[in-house]
């Protein structure tokens, strides 16, 4: 009787350190943004070839950058050092976990919530990661043939995502006229127990009930159309079995390293795809976490919040912009940098 009075007890304190602990790696993350910042003068990419040293578009993402900021130079030394070789001997490695050092790599802690269990690394070079950083308050289309329309937008965020080899010089704290304070940078997806499976939290579902017809689609059908549970969303393997998400650190693609203010947290993830890659990763990523109520967020300044899973997103019925306030509540207003709300938490 006593153990099982004490038990639920000694299991809220443990994952009352977890969350602290996951608190602080946010923490760090976040504050390795302002080291990158004062160096370069901008903030990373979400996600590029890595100043042309891989050949695949957006293969290297965010956390690449940072490793030199978080206490890892050797493994982005051992990184650089595979693609300089590469393109030396006349080729170029696909993305980051195809290096011999990611090969040789296990798993690294700093970049791991300790709330999710998942720690099986699935093929070498696949390094399970926790940490994702913000789109906005924008529907994102990675493969669209016209960045400008297709569902699009991607000026809603503080990172830019840059494509097809183009490099662009990152975002400032100069494009951040919300200011830092009220503005998201970093927070938490889970890794999936299964790729390509069924849990809409860690895996991306194919939901096309966020299409309205428009140019923009409603994010609220993938919060409200699909459950937790429901195996039909995942009728197409392409979306949902190379999403990646939680599984392929370092990497650029959208489903795996970022994350969107449409829909509060630990909601369903989707894209909308009706043919493989014709509108792949135009979609809904909401920030996933095993915490109770919610996920941990780093601002822009610096500083660390816990956002509750019924935060304000004005229920995500509204169509997203390109430009002016969130119509997405407080938490869509904490996605856009330069969305000139006045809303706070």
């Amino acid at each position: 009787m006593l153990i099982a009075l004490l038990l639920p007890a000694v299991q809220a304190a443990r994952e009352a350190a977890r969350r602290m602990q996951c608190s602080n790696q946010v923490k760090q993350i976040s504050l390795s943004l302002h080291t990158h910042h004062d160096s370069k003068d901008y903030f990373p990419p979400l996600g590029d070839q890595f100043f042309g040293k891989f050949a695949y578009s957006a293969g290297a993402g965010t956390l690449l950058y940072l490793l030199p900021y978080i206490e890892l130079t050797a493994l982005y030394d051992g990184i650089v050092g595979d693609a300089d070789k590469a393109v030396a001997d006349g080729s170029k490695i696909q993305c980051p976990w195809d290096t011999s050092t990611m090969h040789q790599q296990r798993l690294i802690s700093a970049i791991l919530c300790p709330s999710n269990g998942e720690r099986t690394i699935k093929n070498p070079g696949w390094i399970p990661n926790n940490y994702v950083f913000s789109m906005g308050d924008g529907c994102w289309a990675q493969h669209a043939a016209d960045q400008s329309v297709n569902h699009c937008v991607s000026s809603r965020g503080m990172f830019y995502y840059n494509l097809d080899g183009v490099y662009n010089t990152g975002k400032s704290f100069g494009d951040c006229s919300d200011g830092s304070s009220n503005t998201i940078a970093v927070s938490e997806c889970l890794t999936p127990n299964a790729h390509g499976g069924t849990d809409v939290r860690s895996n991306v579902a194919v939901y096309t009930g966020i299409w309205d017809g428009t140019p923009w689609g409603r994010p609220g059908g993938c919060m409200t159309g699909l459950t937790m549970t429901d195996r039909r969303a995942f009728a197409s393997s392409h979306a949902s079995g190379n999403s990646y998400r939680g599984e392929l650190a370092l990497c650029g693609w959208l489903t795996a390293g970022g994350f969107t203010t449409l829909t509060p947290p630990n909601t369903p993830i989707c894209v909308y795809e009706i043919a493989a890659r014709e509108h792949d990763r135009w979609g809904v990523f909401p920030p996933t976490s095993n915490h109770a109520g919610g996920v941990s967020v780093g601002l822009l300044d610096g500083s660390v919040r816990f956002i509750s899973n019924t935060v304000d997103c004005n229920g995500a019925s509204e169509r997203a912009v390109k430009t002016g306030s969130s119509p997405f509540g407080v938490w869509g207003a904490l996605g856009s940098p330069a969305g000139g709300e006045s809303k706070t938490l």
